[in-house]
């Protein structure tokens, strides 16, 4: 396997600091926010056989799609005068675009099972609990057999804040960087039936095997990008959103955070 890009939670533990309008006296420190979320996936993919004298061999071809993942943060604007009153202003990023998040080929032991048996497909996590129902994907005797089971799977997702920006020249931006972990991975139960007799597909399996897709605790690392703050505005707090930018959970409150220059 390679990976080629790529709790909901309540707010962040964290202290409010007193906001200030003297930039000197802002908490600058880097802080970090973590969600466990539930995010969309789906396995597109294909069961190709391989028939060898009357012993069978299924190679799982295709990949784990995962729905992306981005952030909205919200920031006071100072305001201009002494007198005047701040101002909301808010900067969204994508930290993972929806797409394929990790290739997989894996190839199955050698099963007895006849020269067309029927297969079902099953999505578990590592820890072997079903995030689906049995899906029948078809018969092997006619050649592969696609699928595309979608689900929800538990994450991780962890964003660091910095005061320091990435770009040139580093305008009021906060650098923000993190990672999405997959806690308890996931794998692929396929079920094999022989077509013979009356109500086979009811019938006790003829061989259950399982394609590992992700291990426990795989993570996706998000690169850093640079955050507008709007005209010098203090970071308030955080929103993760899912890859339609519709938020998911709730609002996370960090201590105020400026950009360095």
């Amino acid at each position: 396997m390679k990976w080629t890009g790529m709790k909901n939670g309540g707010p962040a533990r964290s202290t409010i600091q007193p906001l200030s309008l003297d930039r000197e006296a802002v908490t600058v420190l880097s802080q970090q926010v973590s969600s466990t979320l539930s995010m969309p996936a789906c396995i597109r993919a294909a069961l190709v056989p391989t028939f060898q004298a009357q012993a069978l061999n299924i190679t799982l071809r295709g990949g784990l799609f995962l729905g992306g993942l981005g952030v909205e943060l919200i920031f006071r604007d100072l305001p201009q005068s002494p007198m005047g009153v701040p101002k909301g202003v808010s900067s969204k990023a994508m930290l993972l675009h929806a797409g394929k998040a990790v290739d997989v080929e894996e190839r199955s032991p050698r099963t007895k099972a006849g020269t067309d048996p029927a297969a079902w497909v099953q999505v578990r996590d590592g820890d072997g609990v079903a995030v689906t129902d049995q899906i029948y994907v078809g018969r092997l005797g006619k050649g592969p057999c696609l699928m595309d089971p979608a689900f929800s799977c538990l994450v991780t997702a962890d964003t660091y804040i910095s005061p320091f920006g990435v770009s040139e020249p580093a305008h009021s931006d906060l650098t923000l960087t993190g990672e999405m972990t997959i806690d308890h991975g996931l794998s692929l139960r396929v079920t094999l039936r022989r077509r013979e007799g009356p109500l086979w597909w009811g019938r006790r399996p003829d061989a259950v095997f399982d394609f590992e897709i992700v291990p426990p605790g795989t993570m996706v690392h998000f690169p850093a990008q640079p955050i507008w703050t709007g005209d010098g505005g203090i970071l308030r707090s955080l929103i993760f959103l899912g890859g339609d930018g519709e938020p998911i959970g709730n609002e996370h409150l960090v201590n105020p955070t400026v950009a360095l220059h």
